[in-house]
């Protein structure tokens, strides 16, 4: 597919990202593999992708068989895991991180490790001491935005999460520019959008509060003024019945689907300018196309397959093509806010 060389919009700052959802479930690694792939190939961008979900699901999904039993099957694979640890040791911050190219979906990783679990203890007690000001405490909580630093030779920055509130997630979400929610079309997806947004608010006050009480404040970065903002969701998973004019949502999901524009702006519209339409788009299901993707370590835009494959990789391409304009619509929408308030 010939590359439409959409780069950064606005600005030409680094722009970072996680994408969470704190219920399981909602398609969110299939989404970061796939959107970071399509702007990757086919819209000329430099993208990054954190795996920084103990569940590994990103990882291995995009590494080869081969390469993957290789890295984890050495000693001390150099992973996400690699960059907490030092800190635990009292050795700061890690400088040369363990970025890795994954060649069929066109992004740089930095891979994942069910090991990231055992540093929730490390950045839970840590987040105390940051709270009161104390300087490691601070340093630790800050260990994400500090990677991001590093990387700014890319356009974006994808963090894959995994569904909790614990701080691990909390220290990605105070460290990255924007979230952006995977949902299901059920309802425990909207009650965590209500558990995000309180979250999030209190957690950038202690942090703030903490900031200005640091014991040397000339020892941290400056983002005392920086305010997480939502970038927008992608609803995927919804189910269909077949009719005689076509197909429609089953009509409990419907009634779900309608609802929740209402239900992101009630929890969420702290996070975004009243400019913005934070319904990115929607993932239908596309039959076997996914696990025929992970199977192959292929995006689904690119799957190799034939046969019934092909229709489906076309549909693929149509969804992950719009996806990625949409995206990068509200990038612009948001940059602009984020550049008026400022």
């Amino acid at each position: 597919m010939p590359q439409t060389n959409v780069k950064k919009s606005g600005d030409q700052r680094t722009k970072s990202i996680c994408f969470f959802n704190n219920k399981g479930g909602v398609g969110k690694t299939t989404l970061v593999a796939n959107l970071a792939a399509e702007l990757s190939l086919n819209h000329g961008c430099n993208v990054l992708v954190i795996d920084a979900d103990p569940q590994c699901n990103l990882t291995q999904y995009v590494l080869p068989d081969e390469e993957f039993l290789t890295i984890y099957g050495s000693v001390d694979p150099q992973t996400i895991y690699s960059v907490i640890h030092p800190l635990s040791t009292g050795k700061g911050y890690r400088t040369n991180l363990p970025i890795l190219k994954s060649k069929n979906f066109g992004f740089d990783i930095i891979i994942g490790d069910p090991r990231l679990a055992l540093k929730e203890d490390l950045l839970a007690q840590d987040w105390r001491d940051a709270k009161a000001g104390g300087i490691r405490g601070l340093r630790t909580t800050l260990v994400f935005h500090n990677v991001i630093e590093q990387t700014q030779q890319y356009d974006y920055i994808f963090f894959d999460m995994g569904p909790s509130l614990g701080a691990i997630n909390r220290a990605i979400l105070l460290a990255v520019d924007y979230f952006l929610v995977p949902m299901s079309i059920d309802i425990f997806s909207s009650w965590a959008l209500k558990n995000i947004g309180e979250a999030v608010k209190v957690w950038e006050k202690d942090l703030e509060f903490g900031m200005k009480n640091s014991e040397d404040p000339t020892e941290l970065p400056q983002l005392i003024s920086k305010k997480l903002r939502f970038l927008g969701y992608v609803t995927q998973q919804h189910k269909e019945r077949r009719e005689k004019e076509g197909t429609r949502i089953v009509e409990a999901y419907n009634h779900i689907s309608k609802q929740l524009p209402a239900v992101v702006s009630k929890n969420l519209s702290y996070f975004y300018p009243k400019s913005l339409n934070p319904h990115i788009g929607e993932i239908k299901h596309l039959a076997s196309l996914a696990p025929k993707s992970q199977t192959l370590h292929q995006p689904m835009i690119n799957v190799s397959a034939l046969g019934s494959y092909t229709l489906m990789r076309k549909q693929a391409r149509e969804i992950y093509s719009a996806l990625a304009l949409r995206f990068l619509e509200n990038l612009s929408v948001t940059e602009a806010e984020r550049t008026e308030s400022q």
